[in-house]
């Protein structure tokens, strides 16, 4: 990783601070002997187990160079030590990034991803009243809550998002949403393999008018 100053802005420390301490149990390690391993010290990293304080990108980089488990898995939403078929991220969980003096801030939607690059991105907008189930499809499934609220049905279990909140979904499980009759949602989505065809259009003639 750079060098540059990089700064959290904010980071889900309520489950971050435990997958610390639990990958640290997992090797047997005393707080004094990953302390060695990482360049910080036993007082800080006590109070950052206990969720007392926030931590730096510089210094979460250190940590988990030592505990061997990516800055990916260690911030996600999902379990650190095994993927589930989906995952959500709340808005006031994600992980917030900036780089150096850039006015620019980064906000990381979803936790590791697999190896799959993304082939369609999409906007679905979902009216009020709207009762989709059972649908599936190939390939993964992300989705980022841009306006409303729904609910995402996984497998049958049921799962209230509201804006901001995003989400990953093994799409080939069984899933749907469901919007309230008073309120929609517009979710903009990510999907790994294409699965809706879009017809051929109709050329238009020079001159851009419509055949007649």
């Amino acid at each position: 990783m750079s060098k540059r100053n990089f700064d959290i802005l904010k980071v889900a420390m309520d489950t971050l601070g435990a997958r610390i301490r639990t990958a640290r149990k997992a090797k047997g390690w005393t707080l004094d002997a990953l302390a060695s391993k990482c360049g910080l010290s036993t007082g800080f990293l006590s109070q950052v187990e206990r969720d007392l304080t926030t931590l730096s990108i510089v210094s979460l980089s250190a940590i988990c160079h030592a505990l061997n488990v990516p800055i990916e898995t260690m911030v996600s939403s999902s379990s650190p030590f095994g993927e589930a078929p989906s995952a959500v991220t709340r808005a006031d969980q994600q992980l917030h990034i900036q780089i150096g003096g850039s006015p620019i801030s980064y906000r990381y939607l979803t936790g590791q991803l697999p190896d799959v690059p993304v082939e369609e991105l999409l906007i679905a907008e979902f009216p009020p009243g709207c009762d989709q189930q059972n649908s599936s499809h190939e390939g993964q499934e992300l989705g980022y809550v841009l306006r409303g609220s729904l609910v995402l049905t996984v497998q049958g279990e049921q799962i209230s998002l509201n804006t901001g909140d995003s989400y990953r979904v093994e799409a080939s499980q069984s899933h749907g949403y469901h919007t309230s009759e008073s309120e929609g949602a517009n979710v903009l989505m990510a999907v790994t393999q294409r699965f809706i065809e879009i017809p051929p259009q109709t050329p238009r003639p020079r001159g851009g008018k419509e055949p007649s």
